[in-house]
């Protein structure tokens, strides 16, 4: 056999791509890319999806569990919420408990000074102003503080307790309107309230008794600054939903509140909806 290499006589042949090959090429590597790219585009988007989705839900927890929390320990009967405004807008007030005991001596035919009690528990932080609640069944007859009436008002550091009864003084002579069936005797811190603000959920505090419920639209009623205004948690979209919905209770059932808050964050939203029970056997 020859030997072609040689062979001065042959003549090398080199081959290449031709064009062809190398278009075909270039458009399938534009495929495999394209189809990379949108994969990892589509697995970003679900990882944000999902990272968006979980603090929606974290948040929606968190302010659910702190609402429910605190309403379990209001007075009974003293919720009220006022009507829907503009984008779901709408508040909730209550009073917290702060301690509670069965009286022994109190007026229910005309007004007085003081009451006679078994003593509060020890350990508990009593002082200041505080109100004084017996029998209520109704927000109304609460926040009106008339006498007579369920609510009395006290400064607590006037008590005094000798043979195992506690004397209460009252800050003006009140008239309760009637007593309780379990002599139950509440006191009362200052009302708190919980308003749904232009997407913002607030809580207020320290700014007195009024006998209409206040909005932040009314002007010189809720505080406007911290610490007397909380931010609880934000991207709230209510435009289609009632924040608060109350229904009182009756001596045989308990009152339930239902909230509904919409958190929202670009194209992902989640609507929470809880029910709280809220005793109000009085």
């Amino acid at each position: 056999m020859a030997n072609t290499h040689n062979n001065p006589g042959m003549v090398a042949v080199q081959r290449g791509f031709t064009l062809v090959e190398l278009v075909v090429t270039i458009v399938l590597m534009g495929i495999l890319g394209a189809g990379t790219v949108s994969f990892l585009m589509t697995s970003t988007e679900s990882y944000v999806d999902t990272s968006v989705r979980n603090q929606l839900g974290g948040l929606g927890r968190l302010t659910i569990t702190k609402l429910e929390r605190v309403i379990r320990t209001a007075v009974p009967n003293s919720l009220r919420v006022t009507s829907v405004g503009a984008g779901g807008d709408q508040c909730l007030e209550y009073l917290p408990l702060a301690a509670a005991t069965s009286y022994l001596d109190v007026s229910f035919i005309s007004a007085s000074n003081t009451i006679t009690m078994v003593p509060f528990d020890t350990g508990l932080n009593l002082s200041g102003t505080k109100y004084v609640v017996i029998f209520p069944m109704s927000a109304g007859t609460l926040y009106s503080a008339s006498s007579p009436g369920p609510l009395a008002t006290t400064d607590y550091s006037t008590s005094s307790t000798a043979n195992s009864i506690e004397t209460l003084t009252l800050t003006t002579s009140h008239q309760f309107s009637s007593g309780s069936v379990t002599p139950r005797l509440y006191l009362s811190d200052a009302p708190v309230s919980f308003c749904l603000s232009s997407g913002k959920l607030y809580r207020y505090k320290n700014y007195g008794l009024k006998a209409s419920q206040c909005t932040p639209a009314t002007a010189n009623c809720l505080p406007s600054a911290p610490p007397d205004r909380a931010l609880i948690a934000d991207q709230i979209d209510n435009s289609s939903y009632t924040t608060f919905n109350y229904t009182a209770g009756t001596l045989q059932s308990f009152s339930l509140l239902q909230v509904d808050f919409n958190f929202k964050q670009g194209s992902e939203a989640l609507l929470m909806r809880h029910e709280i029970q809220v005793r109000n056997a009085p």
